[in-house]
Parts: C-alpha cells; structure tokens; sequence
C-alpha cells in the first residue's frame, strides 16, 4: 500500500475523469490508471466502474471511500503535527531540485544568500522535475528550486505554492573546440550535411524546452541525434568529449566556456529564456524557511534593481 494510490483514489472519485484526475496528480494517465489498478489488487475487488461516464464507485468503492478519506486525512494531520514538532527552531532547510540547478546555479546562490548570521543547513535533494514537484507538494522538502520557461506548461500554476523568480538562465547550443578553438559541430547555411546532436529525454524539462526551441527555429536544423539522456550533467560529458553539439544551461557551463572547454556552436542559432524560480509549500513553514524565504525575496529585489528591473 502506498499513500499516493489513495490520493489518486480520492482524485478520480472527485473529477470522475481519468486524464483529469491524472492532470491534478502531475501523473500520465497510463501511470495513474496503472497506480488505481495496484489499490484495486491490493483490496482484493475492483474499486471503480470504468464502464460508465463520468466514471463511478462500484458498491465496494463506496464503502472504501470514507475509509481512503480517513487514512488520508490522518496520516497528514499526524505528519504535520511532527513535522511542527520537530522543526520548531530547526535550521536545516530540505531543497529538491533538477540535478543541473544544483550543480550549476545552488552553490553560488546559497553562499550569496547564506550569510554567517541566518547560520542556515541546505539539504539538498536532486531529482528529476516531476519527483521535485511531488517532494514539494507532498512535504518531503521545504523549497523547491526549478527552472521554467513558458513553452512548459507549470504543473505548480494551481497549487497555491508560493514563488519567487530569483535569477534567469539561457539554454544555448554548444560544441566542443577543435585545434584552432573554433566549435567541431557548428551550422553553415550552404550546407546540407546532418550536425551530430545530443538531447535530453522527451519527457525531461529541458527535453520540451529544446523541443519547442527547434520546432520554431526557422529555418529548421539539420540534426541527427546521437545521444540522449535525462540529466543535462550527461548531456555536458558528451558534448565535452566532442560527440556531437546540445543546448545546455549557461549556468552549468560557465566554467566550461570561460576555459575554452566549450565554445558557442554559433551566433544565430536559437536561444531559450529559463526563468529560476523558488518555489515553498503552501502550509506554514518552520521559523528557518520563513527567514529563508525573506532572504530570498530580499537578495531577488537587488538582482533585479542591479539589472534595471522595476
């Protein structure tokens, strides 16, 4: 038994709609449905009548029901009771964040924002976007920190989290030098060659990021894709060894680029905007992330003063 499939459970009781209930869960419908049949397994009868429209409880599913509601509603009422209980003073703050955040952007971020008088503890827990989201909304961490750009759609828009825009970052195409420390893989406009390419996985942030990016470049690149992964730090090995070009964050490249290691792969080719955003919990927080949160808020307000932003 796993909490989530009693709140998937509860979801899809409430909408009555499977791609509905899977969309407020931040879940595929194919997981989701996948998640309900478990339950059903694990109570022994089938919970929903999946032949009817909006989908309904069987007699079994109804008397479930109040018992899923119960559980729910207990076990969050007794975890946030300890939580309270245990983090009243406590200085130790639980980040979730993509890998690439918090090899590129945290380090730098939390030693500006971490002074020796807030004499605060990051735990940071790095994860992919959707496992960072459902740490957040579920209470497993404090912040989370994420990129977001407006091609994505924002699976927090609804959630009633608190954010703050912190920094930005871009997503720009890179390659590795050759001897004369001009790119290896680079786009001439009289060539019909293929470029070797190197991409995140589909269903990755940055994966649908660089996806829109090159649906509207126009004109279109002519890419061959030989690597892919989930990780933008996967990604960077690659394209440091020379195998191919990828769109990767400033942020996580700057010390490649300021060493040569990695040069631009050309001045016309397409950029995309990511916004850093901060993102805590909706409920009352500790008295640690409260000033956290302030700092935070404080430190935005001068990068965007020392920007020319009002």
């Amino acid at each position: 038994m796993e909490l989530k499939w009693l709140e998937d459970f509860l979801a899809v009781t409430g909408r009555g709609n499977f791609s509905r209930a899977a969309e407020a869960r931040n879940v595929t419908q194919p997981a989701f449905s996948r998640r309900l049949k478990a339950l059903e397994m694990w109570v022994g009868v089938p919970l929903l009548d999946r032949s009817s429209y909006p989908i309904t409880l069987t007699p079994a599913g109804a008397l479930f029901l109040p018992v899923a509601e119960r559980v729910v509603r207990d076990l969050r009422a007794g975890r946030d009771e300890v939580r309270q209980a245990s983090t009243s003073g406590d200085r130790t703050i639980k980040f979730a964040m993509p890998h690439s955040l918090a090899v590129g952007f945290f380090p730098k971020w939390w030693q500006a924002i971490n002074t020796p008088s807030t004499g605060m503890t990051a735990k940071v827990m790095a994860d992919n976007f959707h496992d960072c989201v459902e740490m957040l909304l579920h209470g497993a961490c404090h912040l989370l920190l994420c990129y977001r750009n407006d091609a994505v759609p924002n699976p927090l828009s609804t959630s009633g989290c608190p954010v703050i825009a912190i920094d930005s970052d871009q997503l720009v195409a890179v390659s590795a030098p050759d001897a004369d420390g001009e790119p290896i893989y680079h786009f001439r406009s009289n060539s019909t060659s293929r470029v070797p390419f190197l991409n995140y996985a589909p269903d990755a942030f940055l994966g649908k990021v660089t996806a829109s990016l090159l649906n509207e470049a126009a004109p279109r690149l002519n890419l061959d894709l030989r690597y892919e992964s989930a990780f933008a730090e996967a990604v960077l090995a690659h394209t440091l060894l020379g195998a191919g070009l990828a769109w990767l964050p400033r942020s996580l490249i700057a010390a490649d680029l300021k060493e040569r290691r990695l040069v631009l792969a050309g001045e016309k080719l397409p950029e995309a905007e990511l916004k850093i955003c901060l993102y805590r919990a909706a409920q009352t927080s500790s008295p640690g992330v409260e000033d956290l949160w302030k700092a935070a808020k404080d430190l935005s307000k001068i990068k965007r003063s020392d920007a020319g932003v009002t």
